[in-house]
């Protein structure tokens, strides 16, 4: 029964107190539930915010936010409207950034990155910056594409015998591609 996990190990009141806040939108809110639930079975707590199209956007969403997160953030924009819509430079909208995540008492912060295919620049200046940067580009690929399996896939068997995973179908990341998200997004902030 590990939904006890949290109560048990006495992490946290999750809207006011949880052990980490997640500010995303686009395919990582397409994963909430997922993982909500990988992050609830390492025996932590977590809230979610509907996160702003624009980084310069975020420091307010950070100033509004009542919770205190214990353990770390989680923030993640979809790119490239995220910094295109933004009228400063990305040195900037990083630098602000910054400044926000430093009124939270958590360190273990992190930006989760590589969900879509075009890189951010606020996230490469964020991460020069020394904010973690969780990049789980490498374990997914593109619509369709037949991806090896890792120990805790629930694998298809091609022609030959050998399992495989579609992690990203036409409608976004899948239930394998979320997991393979929320799995590097737990080891990022630990």
């Amino acid at each position: 029964m590990y939904w006890w996990w949290p109560g048990i190990e006495g992490s946290g009141d999750p809207i006011h107190l949880p052990a980490v806040l997640v500010i995303g939108n686009g395919d990582l809110k397409e994963a909430q539930t997922v993982v909500s639930r990988r992050l609830v079975e390492e025996g932590l707590t977590v809230a979610w915010v509907d996160a702003p199209e624009s980084w310069c956007d975020v420091p307010s969403e950070l100033a509004s936010v009542d919770a205190q997160p214990s353990l770390g953030i989680v923030i993640s924009l979809n790119s490239p409207i995220s910094f295109k819509s933004c009228d400063v430079s990305p040195d900037v909208a990083a630098q602000n950034v910054v400044e926000a995540l430093q009124r939270f008492e958590a360190d273990h912060s992190a930006i989760a990155t590589g969900l879509s295919g075009e890189a951010d620049p606020v996230v490469a200046v964020l991460q020069k910056l020394g904010v973690r940067v969780v990049d789980p580009s490498s374990m997914l690929a593109d619509v369709d594409e037949h991806v090896d399996c890792l120990w805790w896939d629930d694998c298809l068997p091609d022609e030959n015998g050998v399992g495989y995973v579609i992690v990203r179908d036409a409608n976004g990341l899948t239930l394998a591609g979320q997991q393979r998200v929320a799995r590097m997004i737990v080891a990022g902030i630990q």
